[in-house]
């Protein structure tokens, strides 16, 4: 399975419907190709989350690379300042409690070039061990990225599904395991801060999107 996951960021002037468009038109484009397809606007809360996240999964890179050329066209109108894109591979860790999945999360992050990495295999580790401690995190995937475009070169992509707001708000953001274990890569006064830009962005779906 391959992903793509681009957070698509509008210029301040641009309107509901002229969004709402660029919606349809991008389902369409990678409907022939892709397995799943989600484009939905983003909810208030995120940083450098961007406007839209438009969220694909092929059954391999191939596929992508076919509507690509059509996706990049759609993206390339004047409504759009800029687009952080990745695309990867990987397989989800299935959700450890039932959860019917309302939100989806998408976190991009930049590990700095000269991390040990060992480090970041720690980093890897701990994060992806987040739904043990961690109950209101559903089907979730850490990633590397193989393809960045944007505002930073994303070196990981980490999505997590959620029955309801308040479970990312809330038990995911407040949790002592993410203040012990995982604050520590993103800010320096709390430990060795690998991460160096992230954008946090988020969507309502309805049904399994990961």
């Amino acid at each position: 399975m391959f992903k793509v996951t681009k957070l698509i960021h509008l210029v301040a002037e641009s309107d509901d419907s002229a969004a709402a468009s660029l919606a349809g038109r991008l389902r369409d484009v990678a409907a022939p190709r892709a397995r799943r397809v989600l484009v939905a606007p983003t909810l208030a809360g995120g940083i450098n989350g961007g406007d839209m996240i438009a969220h694909l999964h092929f059954d391999d890179e191939s596929d992508w690379r076919a509507v690509e050329p059509d996706i990049t066209a759609q993206l390339s109108i004047p409504e759009i300042e800029h687009v952080d894109s990745v695309g990867y591979t990987g397989l989800p860790t299935p959700a450890p409690r039932a959860l019917e999945p309302a939100v989806y999360r998408t976190l991009l992050v930049s590990v700095e070039n000269s991390a040990d990495p060992a480090v970041v295999e720690q980093f890897e580790s701990e994060t992806r061990a987040m739904p043990d401690y961690i109950r209101t995190i559903g089907t979730s995937q850490l990633s590397r990225v193989h393809a960045s475009a944007g505002s930073a070169p994303w070196t990981h992509v980490w999505e997590q599904e959620y029955a309801d707001l308040d479970g990312l708000s809330g038990p995911y953001m407040t949790h002592p395991y993410h203040w012990a274990h995982i604050d520590r890569w993103f800010d320096p006064e709390r430990g060795p801060r690998i991460v160096t830009r992230l954008c946090h962005s988020f969507c309502a779906i309805d049904g399994a999107i990961i």
